[in-house]
C-alpha cells in the first residue's frame, strides 16, 4: 500500500509541568480518573493549565483506576463540556477503562463537536476484542454518529505485550477498527516505553506504515528514550 496520509504523532501524561517533545502535534493530559469531580490523584482538573508547548493539548476523561462506572452521567454532560471550553482545551480523550456510559459520552462528543472540540476514543484492543468482538459494538455507535475525531488503540498493559500477543492481536485490532471506522486516518495506534525495544518498536511502525492510520500515540511521552523517539521520527516521515 502506497502511504498517502500524513501521520501524526501524540500521547499521554501524567505529569503537567512535562511538555511533549516537539515533533508531538497532541499532548493528552491526565488522567482525570475521578469522574465525579473531574479531578486525578495529584488534585489535577481540566481547569489546571499544563505547561506550554506547541501540541494540541486535551485532556483525558478516564485511564486507569478511573470511577466510577457508567460515568458520565446526564448531568455531568454539560460539566465535560464546560470545563473543555472554558479552560481553552483542544478538547477531551475518553479513556473507557472503567465501563464507561456510551450514550452519554456519544452525547458528550456531539456537543464538544458543536463547540468546535475535538474527541477521542481510547480502548484496550487485545484479545477480547480481536477474538470475541468485545466493543465492536461501542466503535459502531460512536461512529455512526460521526462525533469522534480518532480512535485510540491501546495494544500494551503496564508494560509492552510479549511478541507472540503482538504478532497475535496487534494488526488484527488494527484492521478491524478500519473496517468498522471507516476511515484509515482515524485510527491511531498506542504504545507504552515501558518493555519497548527495537524489535516491538519497529512491529509497531510496520503496521501503522502498512496500513496507512492516522499515527501513533506514546503512554507516558517523558518515558520514551530520545533513540525510539529518533526512529518512529525517521520512520513516519515526521
Amino acid at each position: 500500500m502506497t502511504q498517502s496520509t500524513q501521520k501524526f504523532l501524540g500521547g499521554w501524561s501524567q505529569y503537567w509541568d512535562v511538555a511533549p517533545p516537539v515533533a508531538f502535534t497532541y499532548a493528552i493530559y491526565g488522567m482525570i480518573t475521578s469522574l465525579e469531580t473531574l479531578t486525578n490523584p495529584g488534585n489535577k482538573s481540566p481547569s489546571t493549565k499544563p505547561i506550554d508547548s506547541s501540541a494540541q493539548k486535551m485532556w483525558a476523561y478516564g485511564g486507569g483506576g478511573c470511577t466510577p462506572q457508567g460515568y458520565p452521567t446526564e448531568e455531568g454532560i454539560q460539566s465535560i463540556v464546560d470545563a473543555t471550553v472554558k479552560n481553552g482545551w483542544v478538547g477531551v480523550d475518553f479513556d473507557d477503562e472503567c465501563a464507561m456510559n456510551i450514550p452519554n459520552i456519544i452525547r458528550t462528543m456531539q456537543a464538544l463537536k458543536q463547540q468546535g472540540k475535538q474527541s477521542s476514543y481510547t480502548f484496550l484492543a487485545g484479545a477480547d476484542y480481536v477474538n470475541l468482538g468485545t466493543g465492536e459494538q461501542t466503535i459502531r455507535d460512536i461512529t455512526t454518529a460521526n462525533c469522534c475525531s480518532r480512535f485510540c488503540l491501546m495494544c500494551y498493559s503496564s508494560h509492552m505485550w510479549s511478541e507472540q500477543d503482538i504478532n497475535a492481536y496487534v494488526e488484527k485490532a488494527v484492521v478491524k477498527t478500519i473496517d468498522l471506522v471507516g476511515d484509515r486516518k482515524k485510527v491511531v495506534l498506542a504504545l507504552t516505553p515501558a518493555g519497548l525495544n527495537d524489535t516491538n518498536l519497529q512491529q509497531f511502525l510496520d503496521i501503522v506504515i502498512k496500513h496507512d492510520i492516522g499515527g501513533l500515540f506514546v503512554w507516558e511521552f517523558k518515558d520514551l528514550p530520545n533513540q525510539y523517539l529518533d526512529t518512529i521520527i525517521t520512520t513516519l516521515g515526521i
